[in-house]
């Protein structure tokens, strides 16, 4: 019973499947979201729901960032930079990483890896 009531003490919090696609989604759409930023500097939101997005975009971007950051393995890091940072393509992610050995589904594993990590840690970043 004990061992129980350890697990929901949990020090760091687990994503759901729910937390996880939703990580998927920001870090697909971290690039997009930050060249509207950047065009927001030179050219201010004039209508409200680009004021939201704006707010809402200057709010998650660097969660997302930190997120990755927050990344233990090298590897895994470094890929989801490269995908998702970076704004690289699940192609060009693989052209890239094979060159080091790593085959298509170990390149995909670490993707996902790198989302489910970033899920993770937005949980508490949040």
């Amino acid at each position: 019973m004990m061992i129980a009531e350890e697990k929901q003490f949990s020090m760091f919090p687990e994503a759901s499947k729910t937390d996880i696609e939703r990580a998927r989604v920001q870090l697909s759409e971290y690039t997009k979201m930050m060249r509207v930023l950047v065009g927001f500097e030179s050219n201010p939101p004039n209508t409200e729901i680009n004021m939201l997005r704006k707010n809402e975009w200057s709010r998650i971007c660097p969660l997302i960032q930190r997120a990755v950051d927050l990344i233990i393995e090298y590897d895994v890091r470094e890929v989801t930079e490269y995908r998702f940072i970076k704004g690289n393509s699940r192609a060009s992610t693989i052209l890239r990483f094979s060159g080091l050995g790593y085959c298509e589904k170990t390149i995909d594993r670490k993707i996902y890896e790198g989302i489910k990590s970033v899920a993770n840690s937005l949980l508490y970043l949040d």
